[in-house]
C-alpha cells in the first residue's frame, strides 16, 4: 500500500464517520488528491508530502459533520 493509498483511506474514514457520501478521489497533481461530499460539497484533500507546515489530510470534510453550516 502505498502513502497516498493509505492516506486517502485513512480520509474516507474519517469522513466516513463525519456522515459525509463522498465521491471518487482525484489524483489532480503529483502529490495531492481530493474529494467532495455528493450530499454537501463539502471537500477533504490528502498531500502525501506535507511542507513542515502543512498537514497531510485536511479540509472541511474532516473538520465538520455531514449537513452543518460551515459559517
Amino acid at each position: 500500500m502505498t502513502k497516498r493509498q493509505r492516506l486517502i483511506k485513512e480520509a474516507k474514514e474519517i469522513c466516513k464517520f463525519r456522515g459525509h457520501q463522498m465521491k471518487p478521489f482525484s489524483h489532480e497533481y503529483k502529490k495531492w488528491s481530493s474529494s467532495e461530499c455528493k450530499v454537501c460539497g463539502m471537500a477533504v484533500h490528502v498531500n502525501t508530502d506535507p511542507l513542515p507546515n502543512e498537514i497531510d489530510i485536511s479540509g472541511e470534510a474532516v473538520a465538520l459533520h455531514c449537513g452543518s453550516d460551515p459559517c
